[in-house]
């Protein structure tokens, strides 16, 4: 049984296994069509924000290179939305948008040397960009981390370096940027370990459905498929049967009942019975092809299900059943006497009903119970 998956502490993501690979691949359209929009609010608000920018530039050339590197800005925004709504692979995506930020960052980075020494408002954008970097959760904490901590480590450089501000306002820049990485980081990892979470119990409560499925549709006693599994598979059967059918083949319903079972329970105890019960169903899925199903319908009871099946390989599987079971005595010590079954075999028929078919299936066994037991009889369907 595969290890269950476990979140890490610091990186939140999924240890053991493949379980980080297969959240990432079943978010990978949520952060896509999230950072679809990212950009998309990125491309709309640059236009207007250069337009209302009041920030000093540099004299000379910075200002037709602050509008061409606001320009480059919007043309990798506009490349980026084309691109990453055809993106398939996590990989893929993590490779687009950590290397778009970076370029973006890069970018950011040459635009601040413009500037003169009023700085504010662009490490306020800066701010706002790396807490909305972490939070969002586009990104992997690890790679959100880099990037963020790259670009503060630039920025600060610059700051300290280029601009002429006093000891106190350049302490200021560097609280700044390392109190908003530590606040994303906060904010990254509870959004990730919220995401995991969530996707864990999602599919926890998944697979606990699909056992309480699968209990509800199987006999507690020996394990075959039920009446109710009965119910829902046939339709499905039968529609499968219609489209394959080629003439010869068809499906069949072959109703089987223990022959004397309530003698072996009234003469060698329930127990006995019900080891009998399960020897048989055994017996009789060991004959049974993989596309073929063994139900149980109560008691002594039991319906199979043939799809795709030849006429004479469905009477010739009836018929090692009963030389087996008559051979073997379905190997319990406590029986000193044979096990026989009769058996109603029928085709399903286009007109069918669950009822109509199983109604047939039962007349043919009957009339092998009548004739004697320990024999099937074929019954067409055609009157």
């Amino acid at each position: 049984m595969p290890e269950k998956p476990v979140i890490s502490r610091f990186l939140s993501v999924l240890t053991r296994g493949s379980g980080e690979a297969e959240f990432r691949q079943e978010v990978l359209p949520k952060h896509r069509r999230l950072a679809f929009k990212l950009c998309l609010l990125l491309v709309v608000a640059m236009p207007i924000f250069m337009l209302s920018d009041h920030m000093v530039v540099k004299l000379g050339h910075w200002e037709p290179f602050l509008l061409a590197q606001r320009l480059t800005q919007i043309s990798i925004c506009l490349v980026f939305l084309f691109i990453i709504r055809n993106v398939k692979s996590y990989s893929s995506y993590l490779f687009l948008v950590s290397s778009s930020i970076f370029l973006f960052f890069v970018l950011l980075e040459l635009g601040s040397i413009t500037f003169r020494d009023d700085y504010d408002l662009y490490i306020l954008f800066d701010i706002i960009i790396v807490i909305c970097l972490y939070a969002s959760g586009i990104l992997p904490l690890k790679q959100s981390l880099a990037l963020c901590l790259y670009h503060s480590v630039v920025a600060i450089f610059i700051v300290l370096s280029m601009k002429k501000l006093q000891v106190h306002d350049q302490i200021v820049v560097i609280l700044a940027y390392s109190f908003s990485n530590g606040v994303g980081i906060l904010l990254g990892i509870a959004h990730h370990k919220g995401a995991r979470q969530e996707y864990l119990l999602k599919h926890s409560l998944h697979e606990s459905s699909l056992q309480l499925k699968a209990l509800a549709y199987r006999d507690s006693l020996t394990n075959a498929l039920n009446r109710r599994a009965f119910q829902e598979h046939f339709s499905d059967f039968k529609r499968l049967s219609e489209r394959i059918q080629d003439g010869e083949n068809d499906l069949y319903l072959i109703a089987a009942d223990i022959d004397h079972f309530k003698l072996i329970n009234d003469n060698l105890g329930h127990d006995v019975g019900d080891k009998v019960l399960v020897a048989f169903t055994q017996l009789i899925e060991s004959q049974i092809r993989p596309q073929d199903h063994v139900y149980r319908f109560g008691g002594e009871e039991f319906t199979i299900l043939m799809l795709d099946c030849p006429k004479d390989i469905a009477i010739k599987r009836v018929e090692q059943v009963m030389l087996l079971l008559y051979e073997s005595r379905l190997g319990v010590e406590e029986l000193d006497f044979p096990v026989t079954c009769s058996f109603g075999i029928t085709p399903v028929l286009e007109s069918d009903t669950v009822d109509s078919v199983c109604i047939r299936a039962d007349k043919a066994l009957y009339e092998a119970k009548n004739n004697g037991r320990n024999q099937y009889v074929f019954n067409s369907g055609v009157s």
